[in-house]
């Protein structure tokens, strides 16, 4: 059994308030007060922060407040949230929560994207970990697991960075290579599971390599799992996210 998921979305409002003060006295009794112009300066109230990063999200399982477990996961290019849904039923534990956003961008031909373009990975990154820091907010007792395929799994490899993050497990699933744009910290916090396969004709086999050796610089626990096989997730791969998940 293989889940071949392929990879792959103010007006400010300024209030001017001008008040014409007049102030009319008797000239017999008071000196002739003049006419006063003041204006306000403008105030703009503090943003609110929209529920969940910003981001359309689909909850499958335990509900979030009773949960013992929260487990998201992060589609692939052109996907949708519904994408992982299929493999979320598979390794889904007891008292577990599963989180599915789905990416800020569309694309052409159809399906969403965590990124087309550099500066939407520092975007789509905040967005992740303020969905994070809600989850836990929400539920503070709750392990956390992020896990993710091609893109998804590229999106989630850079939380390794943050070393406050409340995530305990990372789920790599045939990620792309990039450079931190940031050190990773002396030891990264989450255990790491780092699959591709070797013969990935959409992402390089030997991005997972370079990202293997960066995580192990930084006395990550990484179990690395390389697989004879294309763009996919593999039984093998599956049965080990499912098996860390239920210790």
């Amino acid at each position: 059994m293989a889940f071949s998921v392929f990879s792959g979305r103010t007006m400010k409002h300024f209030l001017f308030l001008t008040l014409l003060i007049m102030g009319c006295t008797d000239p017999a009794t008071q000196p002739q007060a003049s006419a006063t112009n003041q204006s306000s300066s403008p105030v703009e109230p503090e943003p609110t922060p929209e529920p969940w990063g910003g981001l359309k999200v689909q909850f499958v399982g335990q509900p979030l407040a009773d949960a013992k477990q929260i487990v998201v996961m992060l589609h692939g290019y052109a996907a949708s949230q519904e994408d992982l849904i299929p493999l979320g039923e598979y390794i889904g534990v007891e008292q577990q929560c599963q989180v599915y956003p789905e990416a800020p961008i569309s694309v052409p031909d159809g399906g969403f994207a965590w990124a087309t373009e550099d500066a939407h990975w520092e975007s789509s990154t905040k967005q992740i970990i303020a969905l994070i820091e809600e989850l836990h907010d929400s539920n503070q007792d709750a392990k956390i697991a992020v896990g993710g395929f091609s893109q998804g799994a590229t999106l989630a490899s850079l939380l390794a960075k943050d070393p406050e993050l409340p995530v305990d497990d990372l789920f790599l699933y045939s990620p792309a290579w990039l450079e931190f744009k940031s050190e990773l910290p002396d030891k990264v916090r989450p255990d790491v599971l780092l699959a591709h396969g070797r013969f990935d004709q959409v992402l390089p086999f030997f991005d997972a390599k370079k990202m293997l050796g960066a995580l192990l610089r930084h006395d990550a626990n990484v179990n690395w799992m390389p697989f004879n096989d294309g763009h996919t997730i593999p039984k093998q791969v599956v049965d080990a996210t499912r098996d860390k998940l239920q210790r």
